[in-house]
């Protein structure tokens, strides 16, 4: 009984004395962890900026890992914008000339005052219509003029050989040419040129004239004829060509003897009527 007990109380006091070492154990063990968490608390509360540099290094980690998995982004290029060079104020000369005017503006006067001094024939035949001695004339326009050759030329023609012309009245047939050996020349020309080539006679810039082979028309009567006139252009044209070619004919100038009766072709109606009317054609009054 006496060992049994004995036997028990050495198991007994071998488990206490077992217990109580375990004991020591896990108290010694809780205080190492309770002084770890006090002493990191102590390195956070130092140092909060641990803790932040630990959660971006976590961030940071986490994107890579994330770009890892995205797809590649494609850099955008943006084109570089070309210079524009600042404007200058220096002028180039055309490549050609500006184009001229094919009409002259509306309320310009025609030039029959500035004077070039050369002359253009007129290129052109019109035959003789008559039976008679043959008559032949040249066109001369001075260059400068506004008037159109081809017209001017038509007109004097029209009134040559108009019925009530010279070719009823005198032995004669024109025909215009454009060849040098014209019998006459009928020139339309400036008042200045008109003086020049009326010499030794004064025409003083207002009348015309016929000298040796030259009819000499002057441009301003041509276009503005004379107020007895009435502003009838046409018929005083009739008139002027009338009147100096019948000079190279052969007929002197008339005078107004009846009043108020068509004044005689050959009479100077540039200068004025006497009393008498305007007349441009010899069958009605020549001399």
């Amino acid at each position: 009984m006496t060992t049994r007990r004995s036997g028990q109380r050495t198991d007994t006091s071998g488990r206490r004395r077992a217990g109580r070492h375990s004991r020591r154990k896990s108290y010694k063990g809780q205080w190492l962890v309770v002084t770890a968490l006090a002493v990191l608390g102590t390195v956070v509360v130092a140092h909060p900026d641990v803790a932040h540099r630990n959660s971006l290094a976590a961030q940071a980690v986490a994107g890579v890992d994330n770009a890892a998995h995205e797809a590649p982004v494609v850099p955008v290029v943006t084109p570089t914008p070309t210079p524009v060079a600042a404007p200058t104020q220096k002028f180039t000369t055309p490549l050609r000339p500006a184009p001229t005017l094919t009409r002259k503006p509306k309320g310009a006067k025609p030039n029959v005052l500035v004077s070039t001094g050369k002359l253009a024939v007129v290129p052109g035949f019109d035959k003789a219509d008559g039976i008679r001695d043959k008559m032949t004339y040249r066109v001369e326009i001075e260059q400068g003029l506004s008037v159109n050759g081809a017209a001017v030329a038509a007109t004097i023609h029209k009134t040559l050989t108009d019925p009530r012309g010279w070719q009823a009245v005198h032995p004669v047939s024109f025909e215009r040419t454009d060849k040098p050996d014209a019998d006459i020349r009928i020139i339309l020309a400036t008042p200045a040129l008109t003086d020049k080539l009326c010499l030794p006679l004064d025409t003083g810039g207002e009348v015309s004239c016929r000298v040796e082979d030259r009819v000499v028309l002057n441009a301003k009567r041509w276009l503005y004829a004379i107020p007895a006139y009435n502003g009838n252009v046409g018929l005083y044209r009739n008139y002027l060509v009338n009147h100096e070619v019948g000079h190279a004919l052969g007929h002197g100038h008339s005078t107004c003897t009846t009043p108020k009766t068509p004044a005689p072709v050959m009479m100077q109606q540039t200068k004025g009527l006497g009393g008498c009317l305007p007349n441009a054609w010899p069958t009605i009054k020549a001399t």
